[in-house]
């Protein structure tokens, strides 16, 4: 449902308002004294014309200039401008107050330039107005266009991060029923709540700090039943003020590099290593994920969609209020991310 303008906002309202604006703050030093009730209606008939031409000008002219035929606006706008002009000054001096040019000592063509002068400046403030509103539309549609872009490449990334974590997650599940049966069920149970989780939240905008904690946590246990003791697994969280419960986090985000640290430590000829710790300062998180270089065979058959997708998300959500880097070194791969949380 489109919002309803309010009477005040519209164009026509406001050029009104600062018509009469204008034409009180002239008049004020002839208000404050005790002037007659003719010259006051001469005044406003006066101001009257000159807000007429300066309309006219705004409504039937100026479009051109809109359209791009600035030739053609110029010559309109010249020609108008000298005609308005002359037409001012024919009603000013038959019609309006004609007794103030028989007693001025200046010409016509001197009243001429000033009435010139007038309907300049008042088609300039006409346009004024209608430039600086014409731009604010602009902007604010560009914004509107911004942002709805920008959930939809959001939803396009969610939308590519659910096949890729379900996909993991059976892989692991995979693994586990090969090498003990028996396990099955109760890691059917453990994925079914982690994928719970996943539908419940992946529309959110946001989640608590601490549900996504939560989640990871549930993720690490998973897999630690798939790994056994061939991985050495740490998980630390450093909140000494107990921040995560009162801070948002956009859902599904941290557990990607997660899941990458496990997936590229995997060998099969040494034993591996996943560390993860995170620390909550005051509005921020710090992730570190390091993990032992898995088999080049391995990491070869990897598709990356993991680290793009967070990077673009990150991009998308938190602009420049956080950093992602990585670095390897011959045995280990360190990944650090910090988030400036609102």
């Amino acid at each position: 449902m489109e919002k309803t303008q309010k009477w005040y906002t519209k164009p026509f309202v406001e050029e009104v308002i600062y018509f009469c604006a204008l034409f009180v703050l002239i008049m004020l030093p002839e208000l404050m004294k005790s002037i007659s009730q003719a010259d006051f209606i001469k005044t406003l008939l006066f101001f009257s014309l000159v807000y007429g031409q300066a309309i006219f000008h705004r409504y039937f002219l100026f479009s051109l200039f809109l359209n791009k035929k600035y030739l053609l606006y110029g010559i309109a706008a010249v020609i108008f401008t000298l005609l308005g002009a002359g037409i001012l000054l024919a009603a000013d001096y038959w019609w309006i107050d004609p007794t103030y040019y028989l007693t001025d000592e200046d010409t016509l063509l001197d009243h001429y330039v000033s009435h010139l002068v007038l309907c300049v400046i008042s088609t300039a403030a006409i346009l004024s107005i209608l430039l600086v509103r014409t731009y604010s539309h602009e902007v604010q549609k560009r914004n509107e266009a911004q942002l709805m872009l920008s959930e939809i490449q959001i939803k396009y990334l969610h939308a590519q991060l659910n096949p890729h974590f379900v996909f993991n997650m059976f892989n692991n599940l995979y693994g586990v029923s090969l090498t003990d049966p028996t396990r099955t069920p109760d890691l059917i149970l453990q994925l079914s709540n982690l994928m719970r989780y996943q539908l419940e939240n992946s529309k959110k905008d946001t989640v608590t700090l601490e549900e996504e904690l939560a989640f990871i946590s549930n993720y690490i246990a998973l897999e630690k039943e798939r790994v056994g003791q061939r991985c050495v697994i740490t998980y630390t969280i450093e909140d000494p003020e107990d921040l995560a419960p009162h801070y948002v986090i956009a859902p599904l985000l941290l557990i990607t590099l997660v899941e990458n640290a496990f997936k590229h430590s995997l060998t099969i000829q040494h034993p591996w290593f996943v560390s993860l710790a995170v620390t909550i300062e005051k509005q921020v998180i710090h992730l570190k994920v390091a993990n032992s270089l898995g088999d080049q065979l391995l990491q070869n058959n990897s598709t990356g969609i993991g680290l793009i997708n967070i990077r673009q998300r990150l991009e998308l959500l938190y602009h420049n209020r956080f950093t992602l880097e990585t670095t390897q070194d011959q045995n280990t791969y360190t990944t650090n991310l910090i988030i400036h949380l609102n």
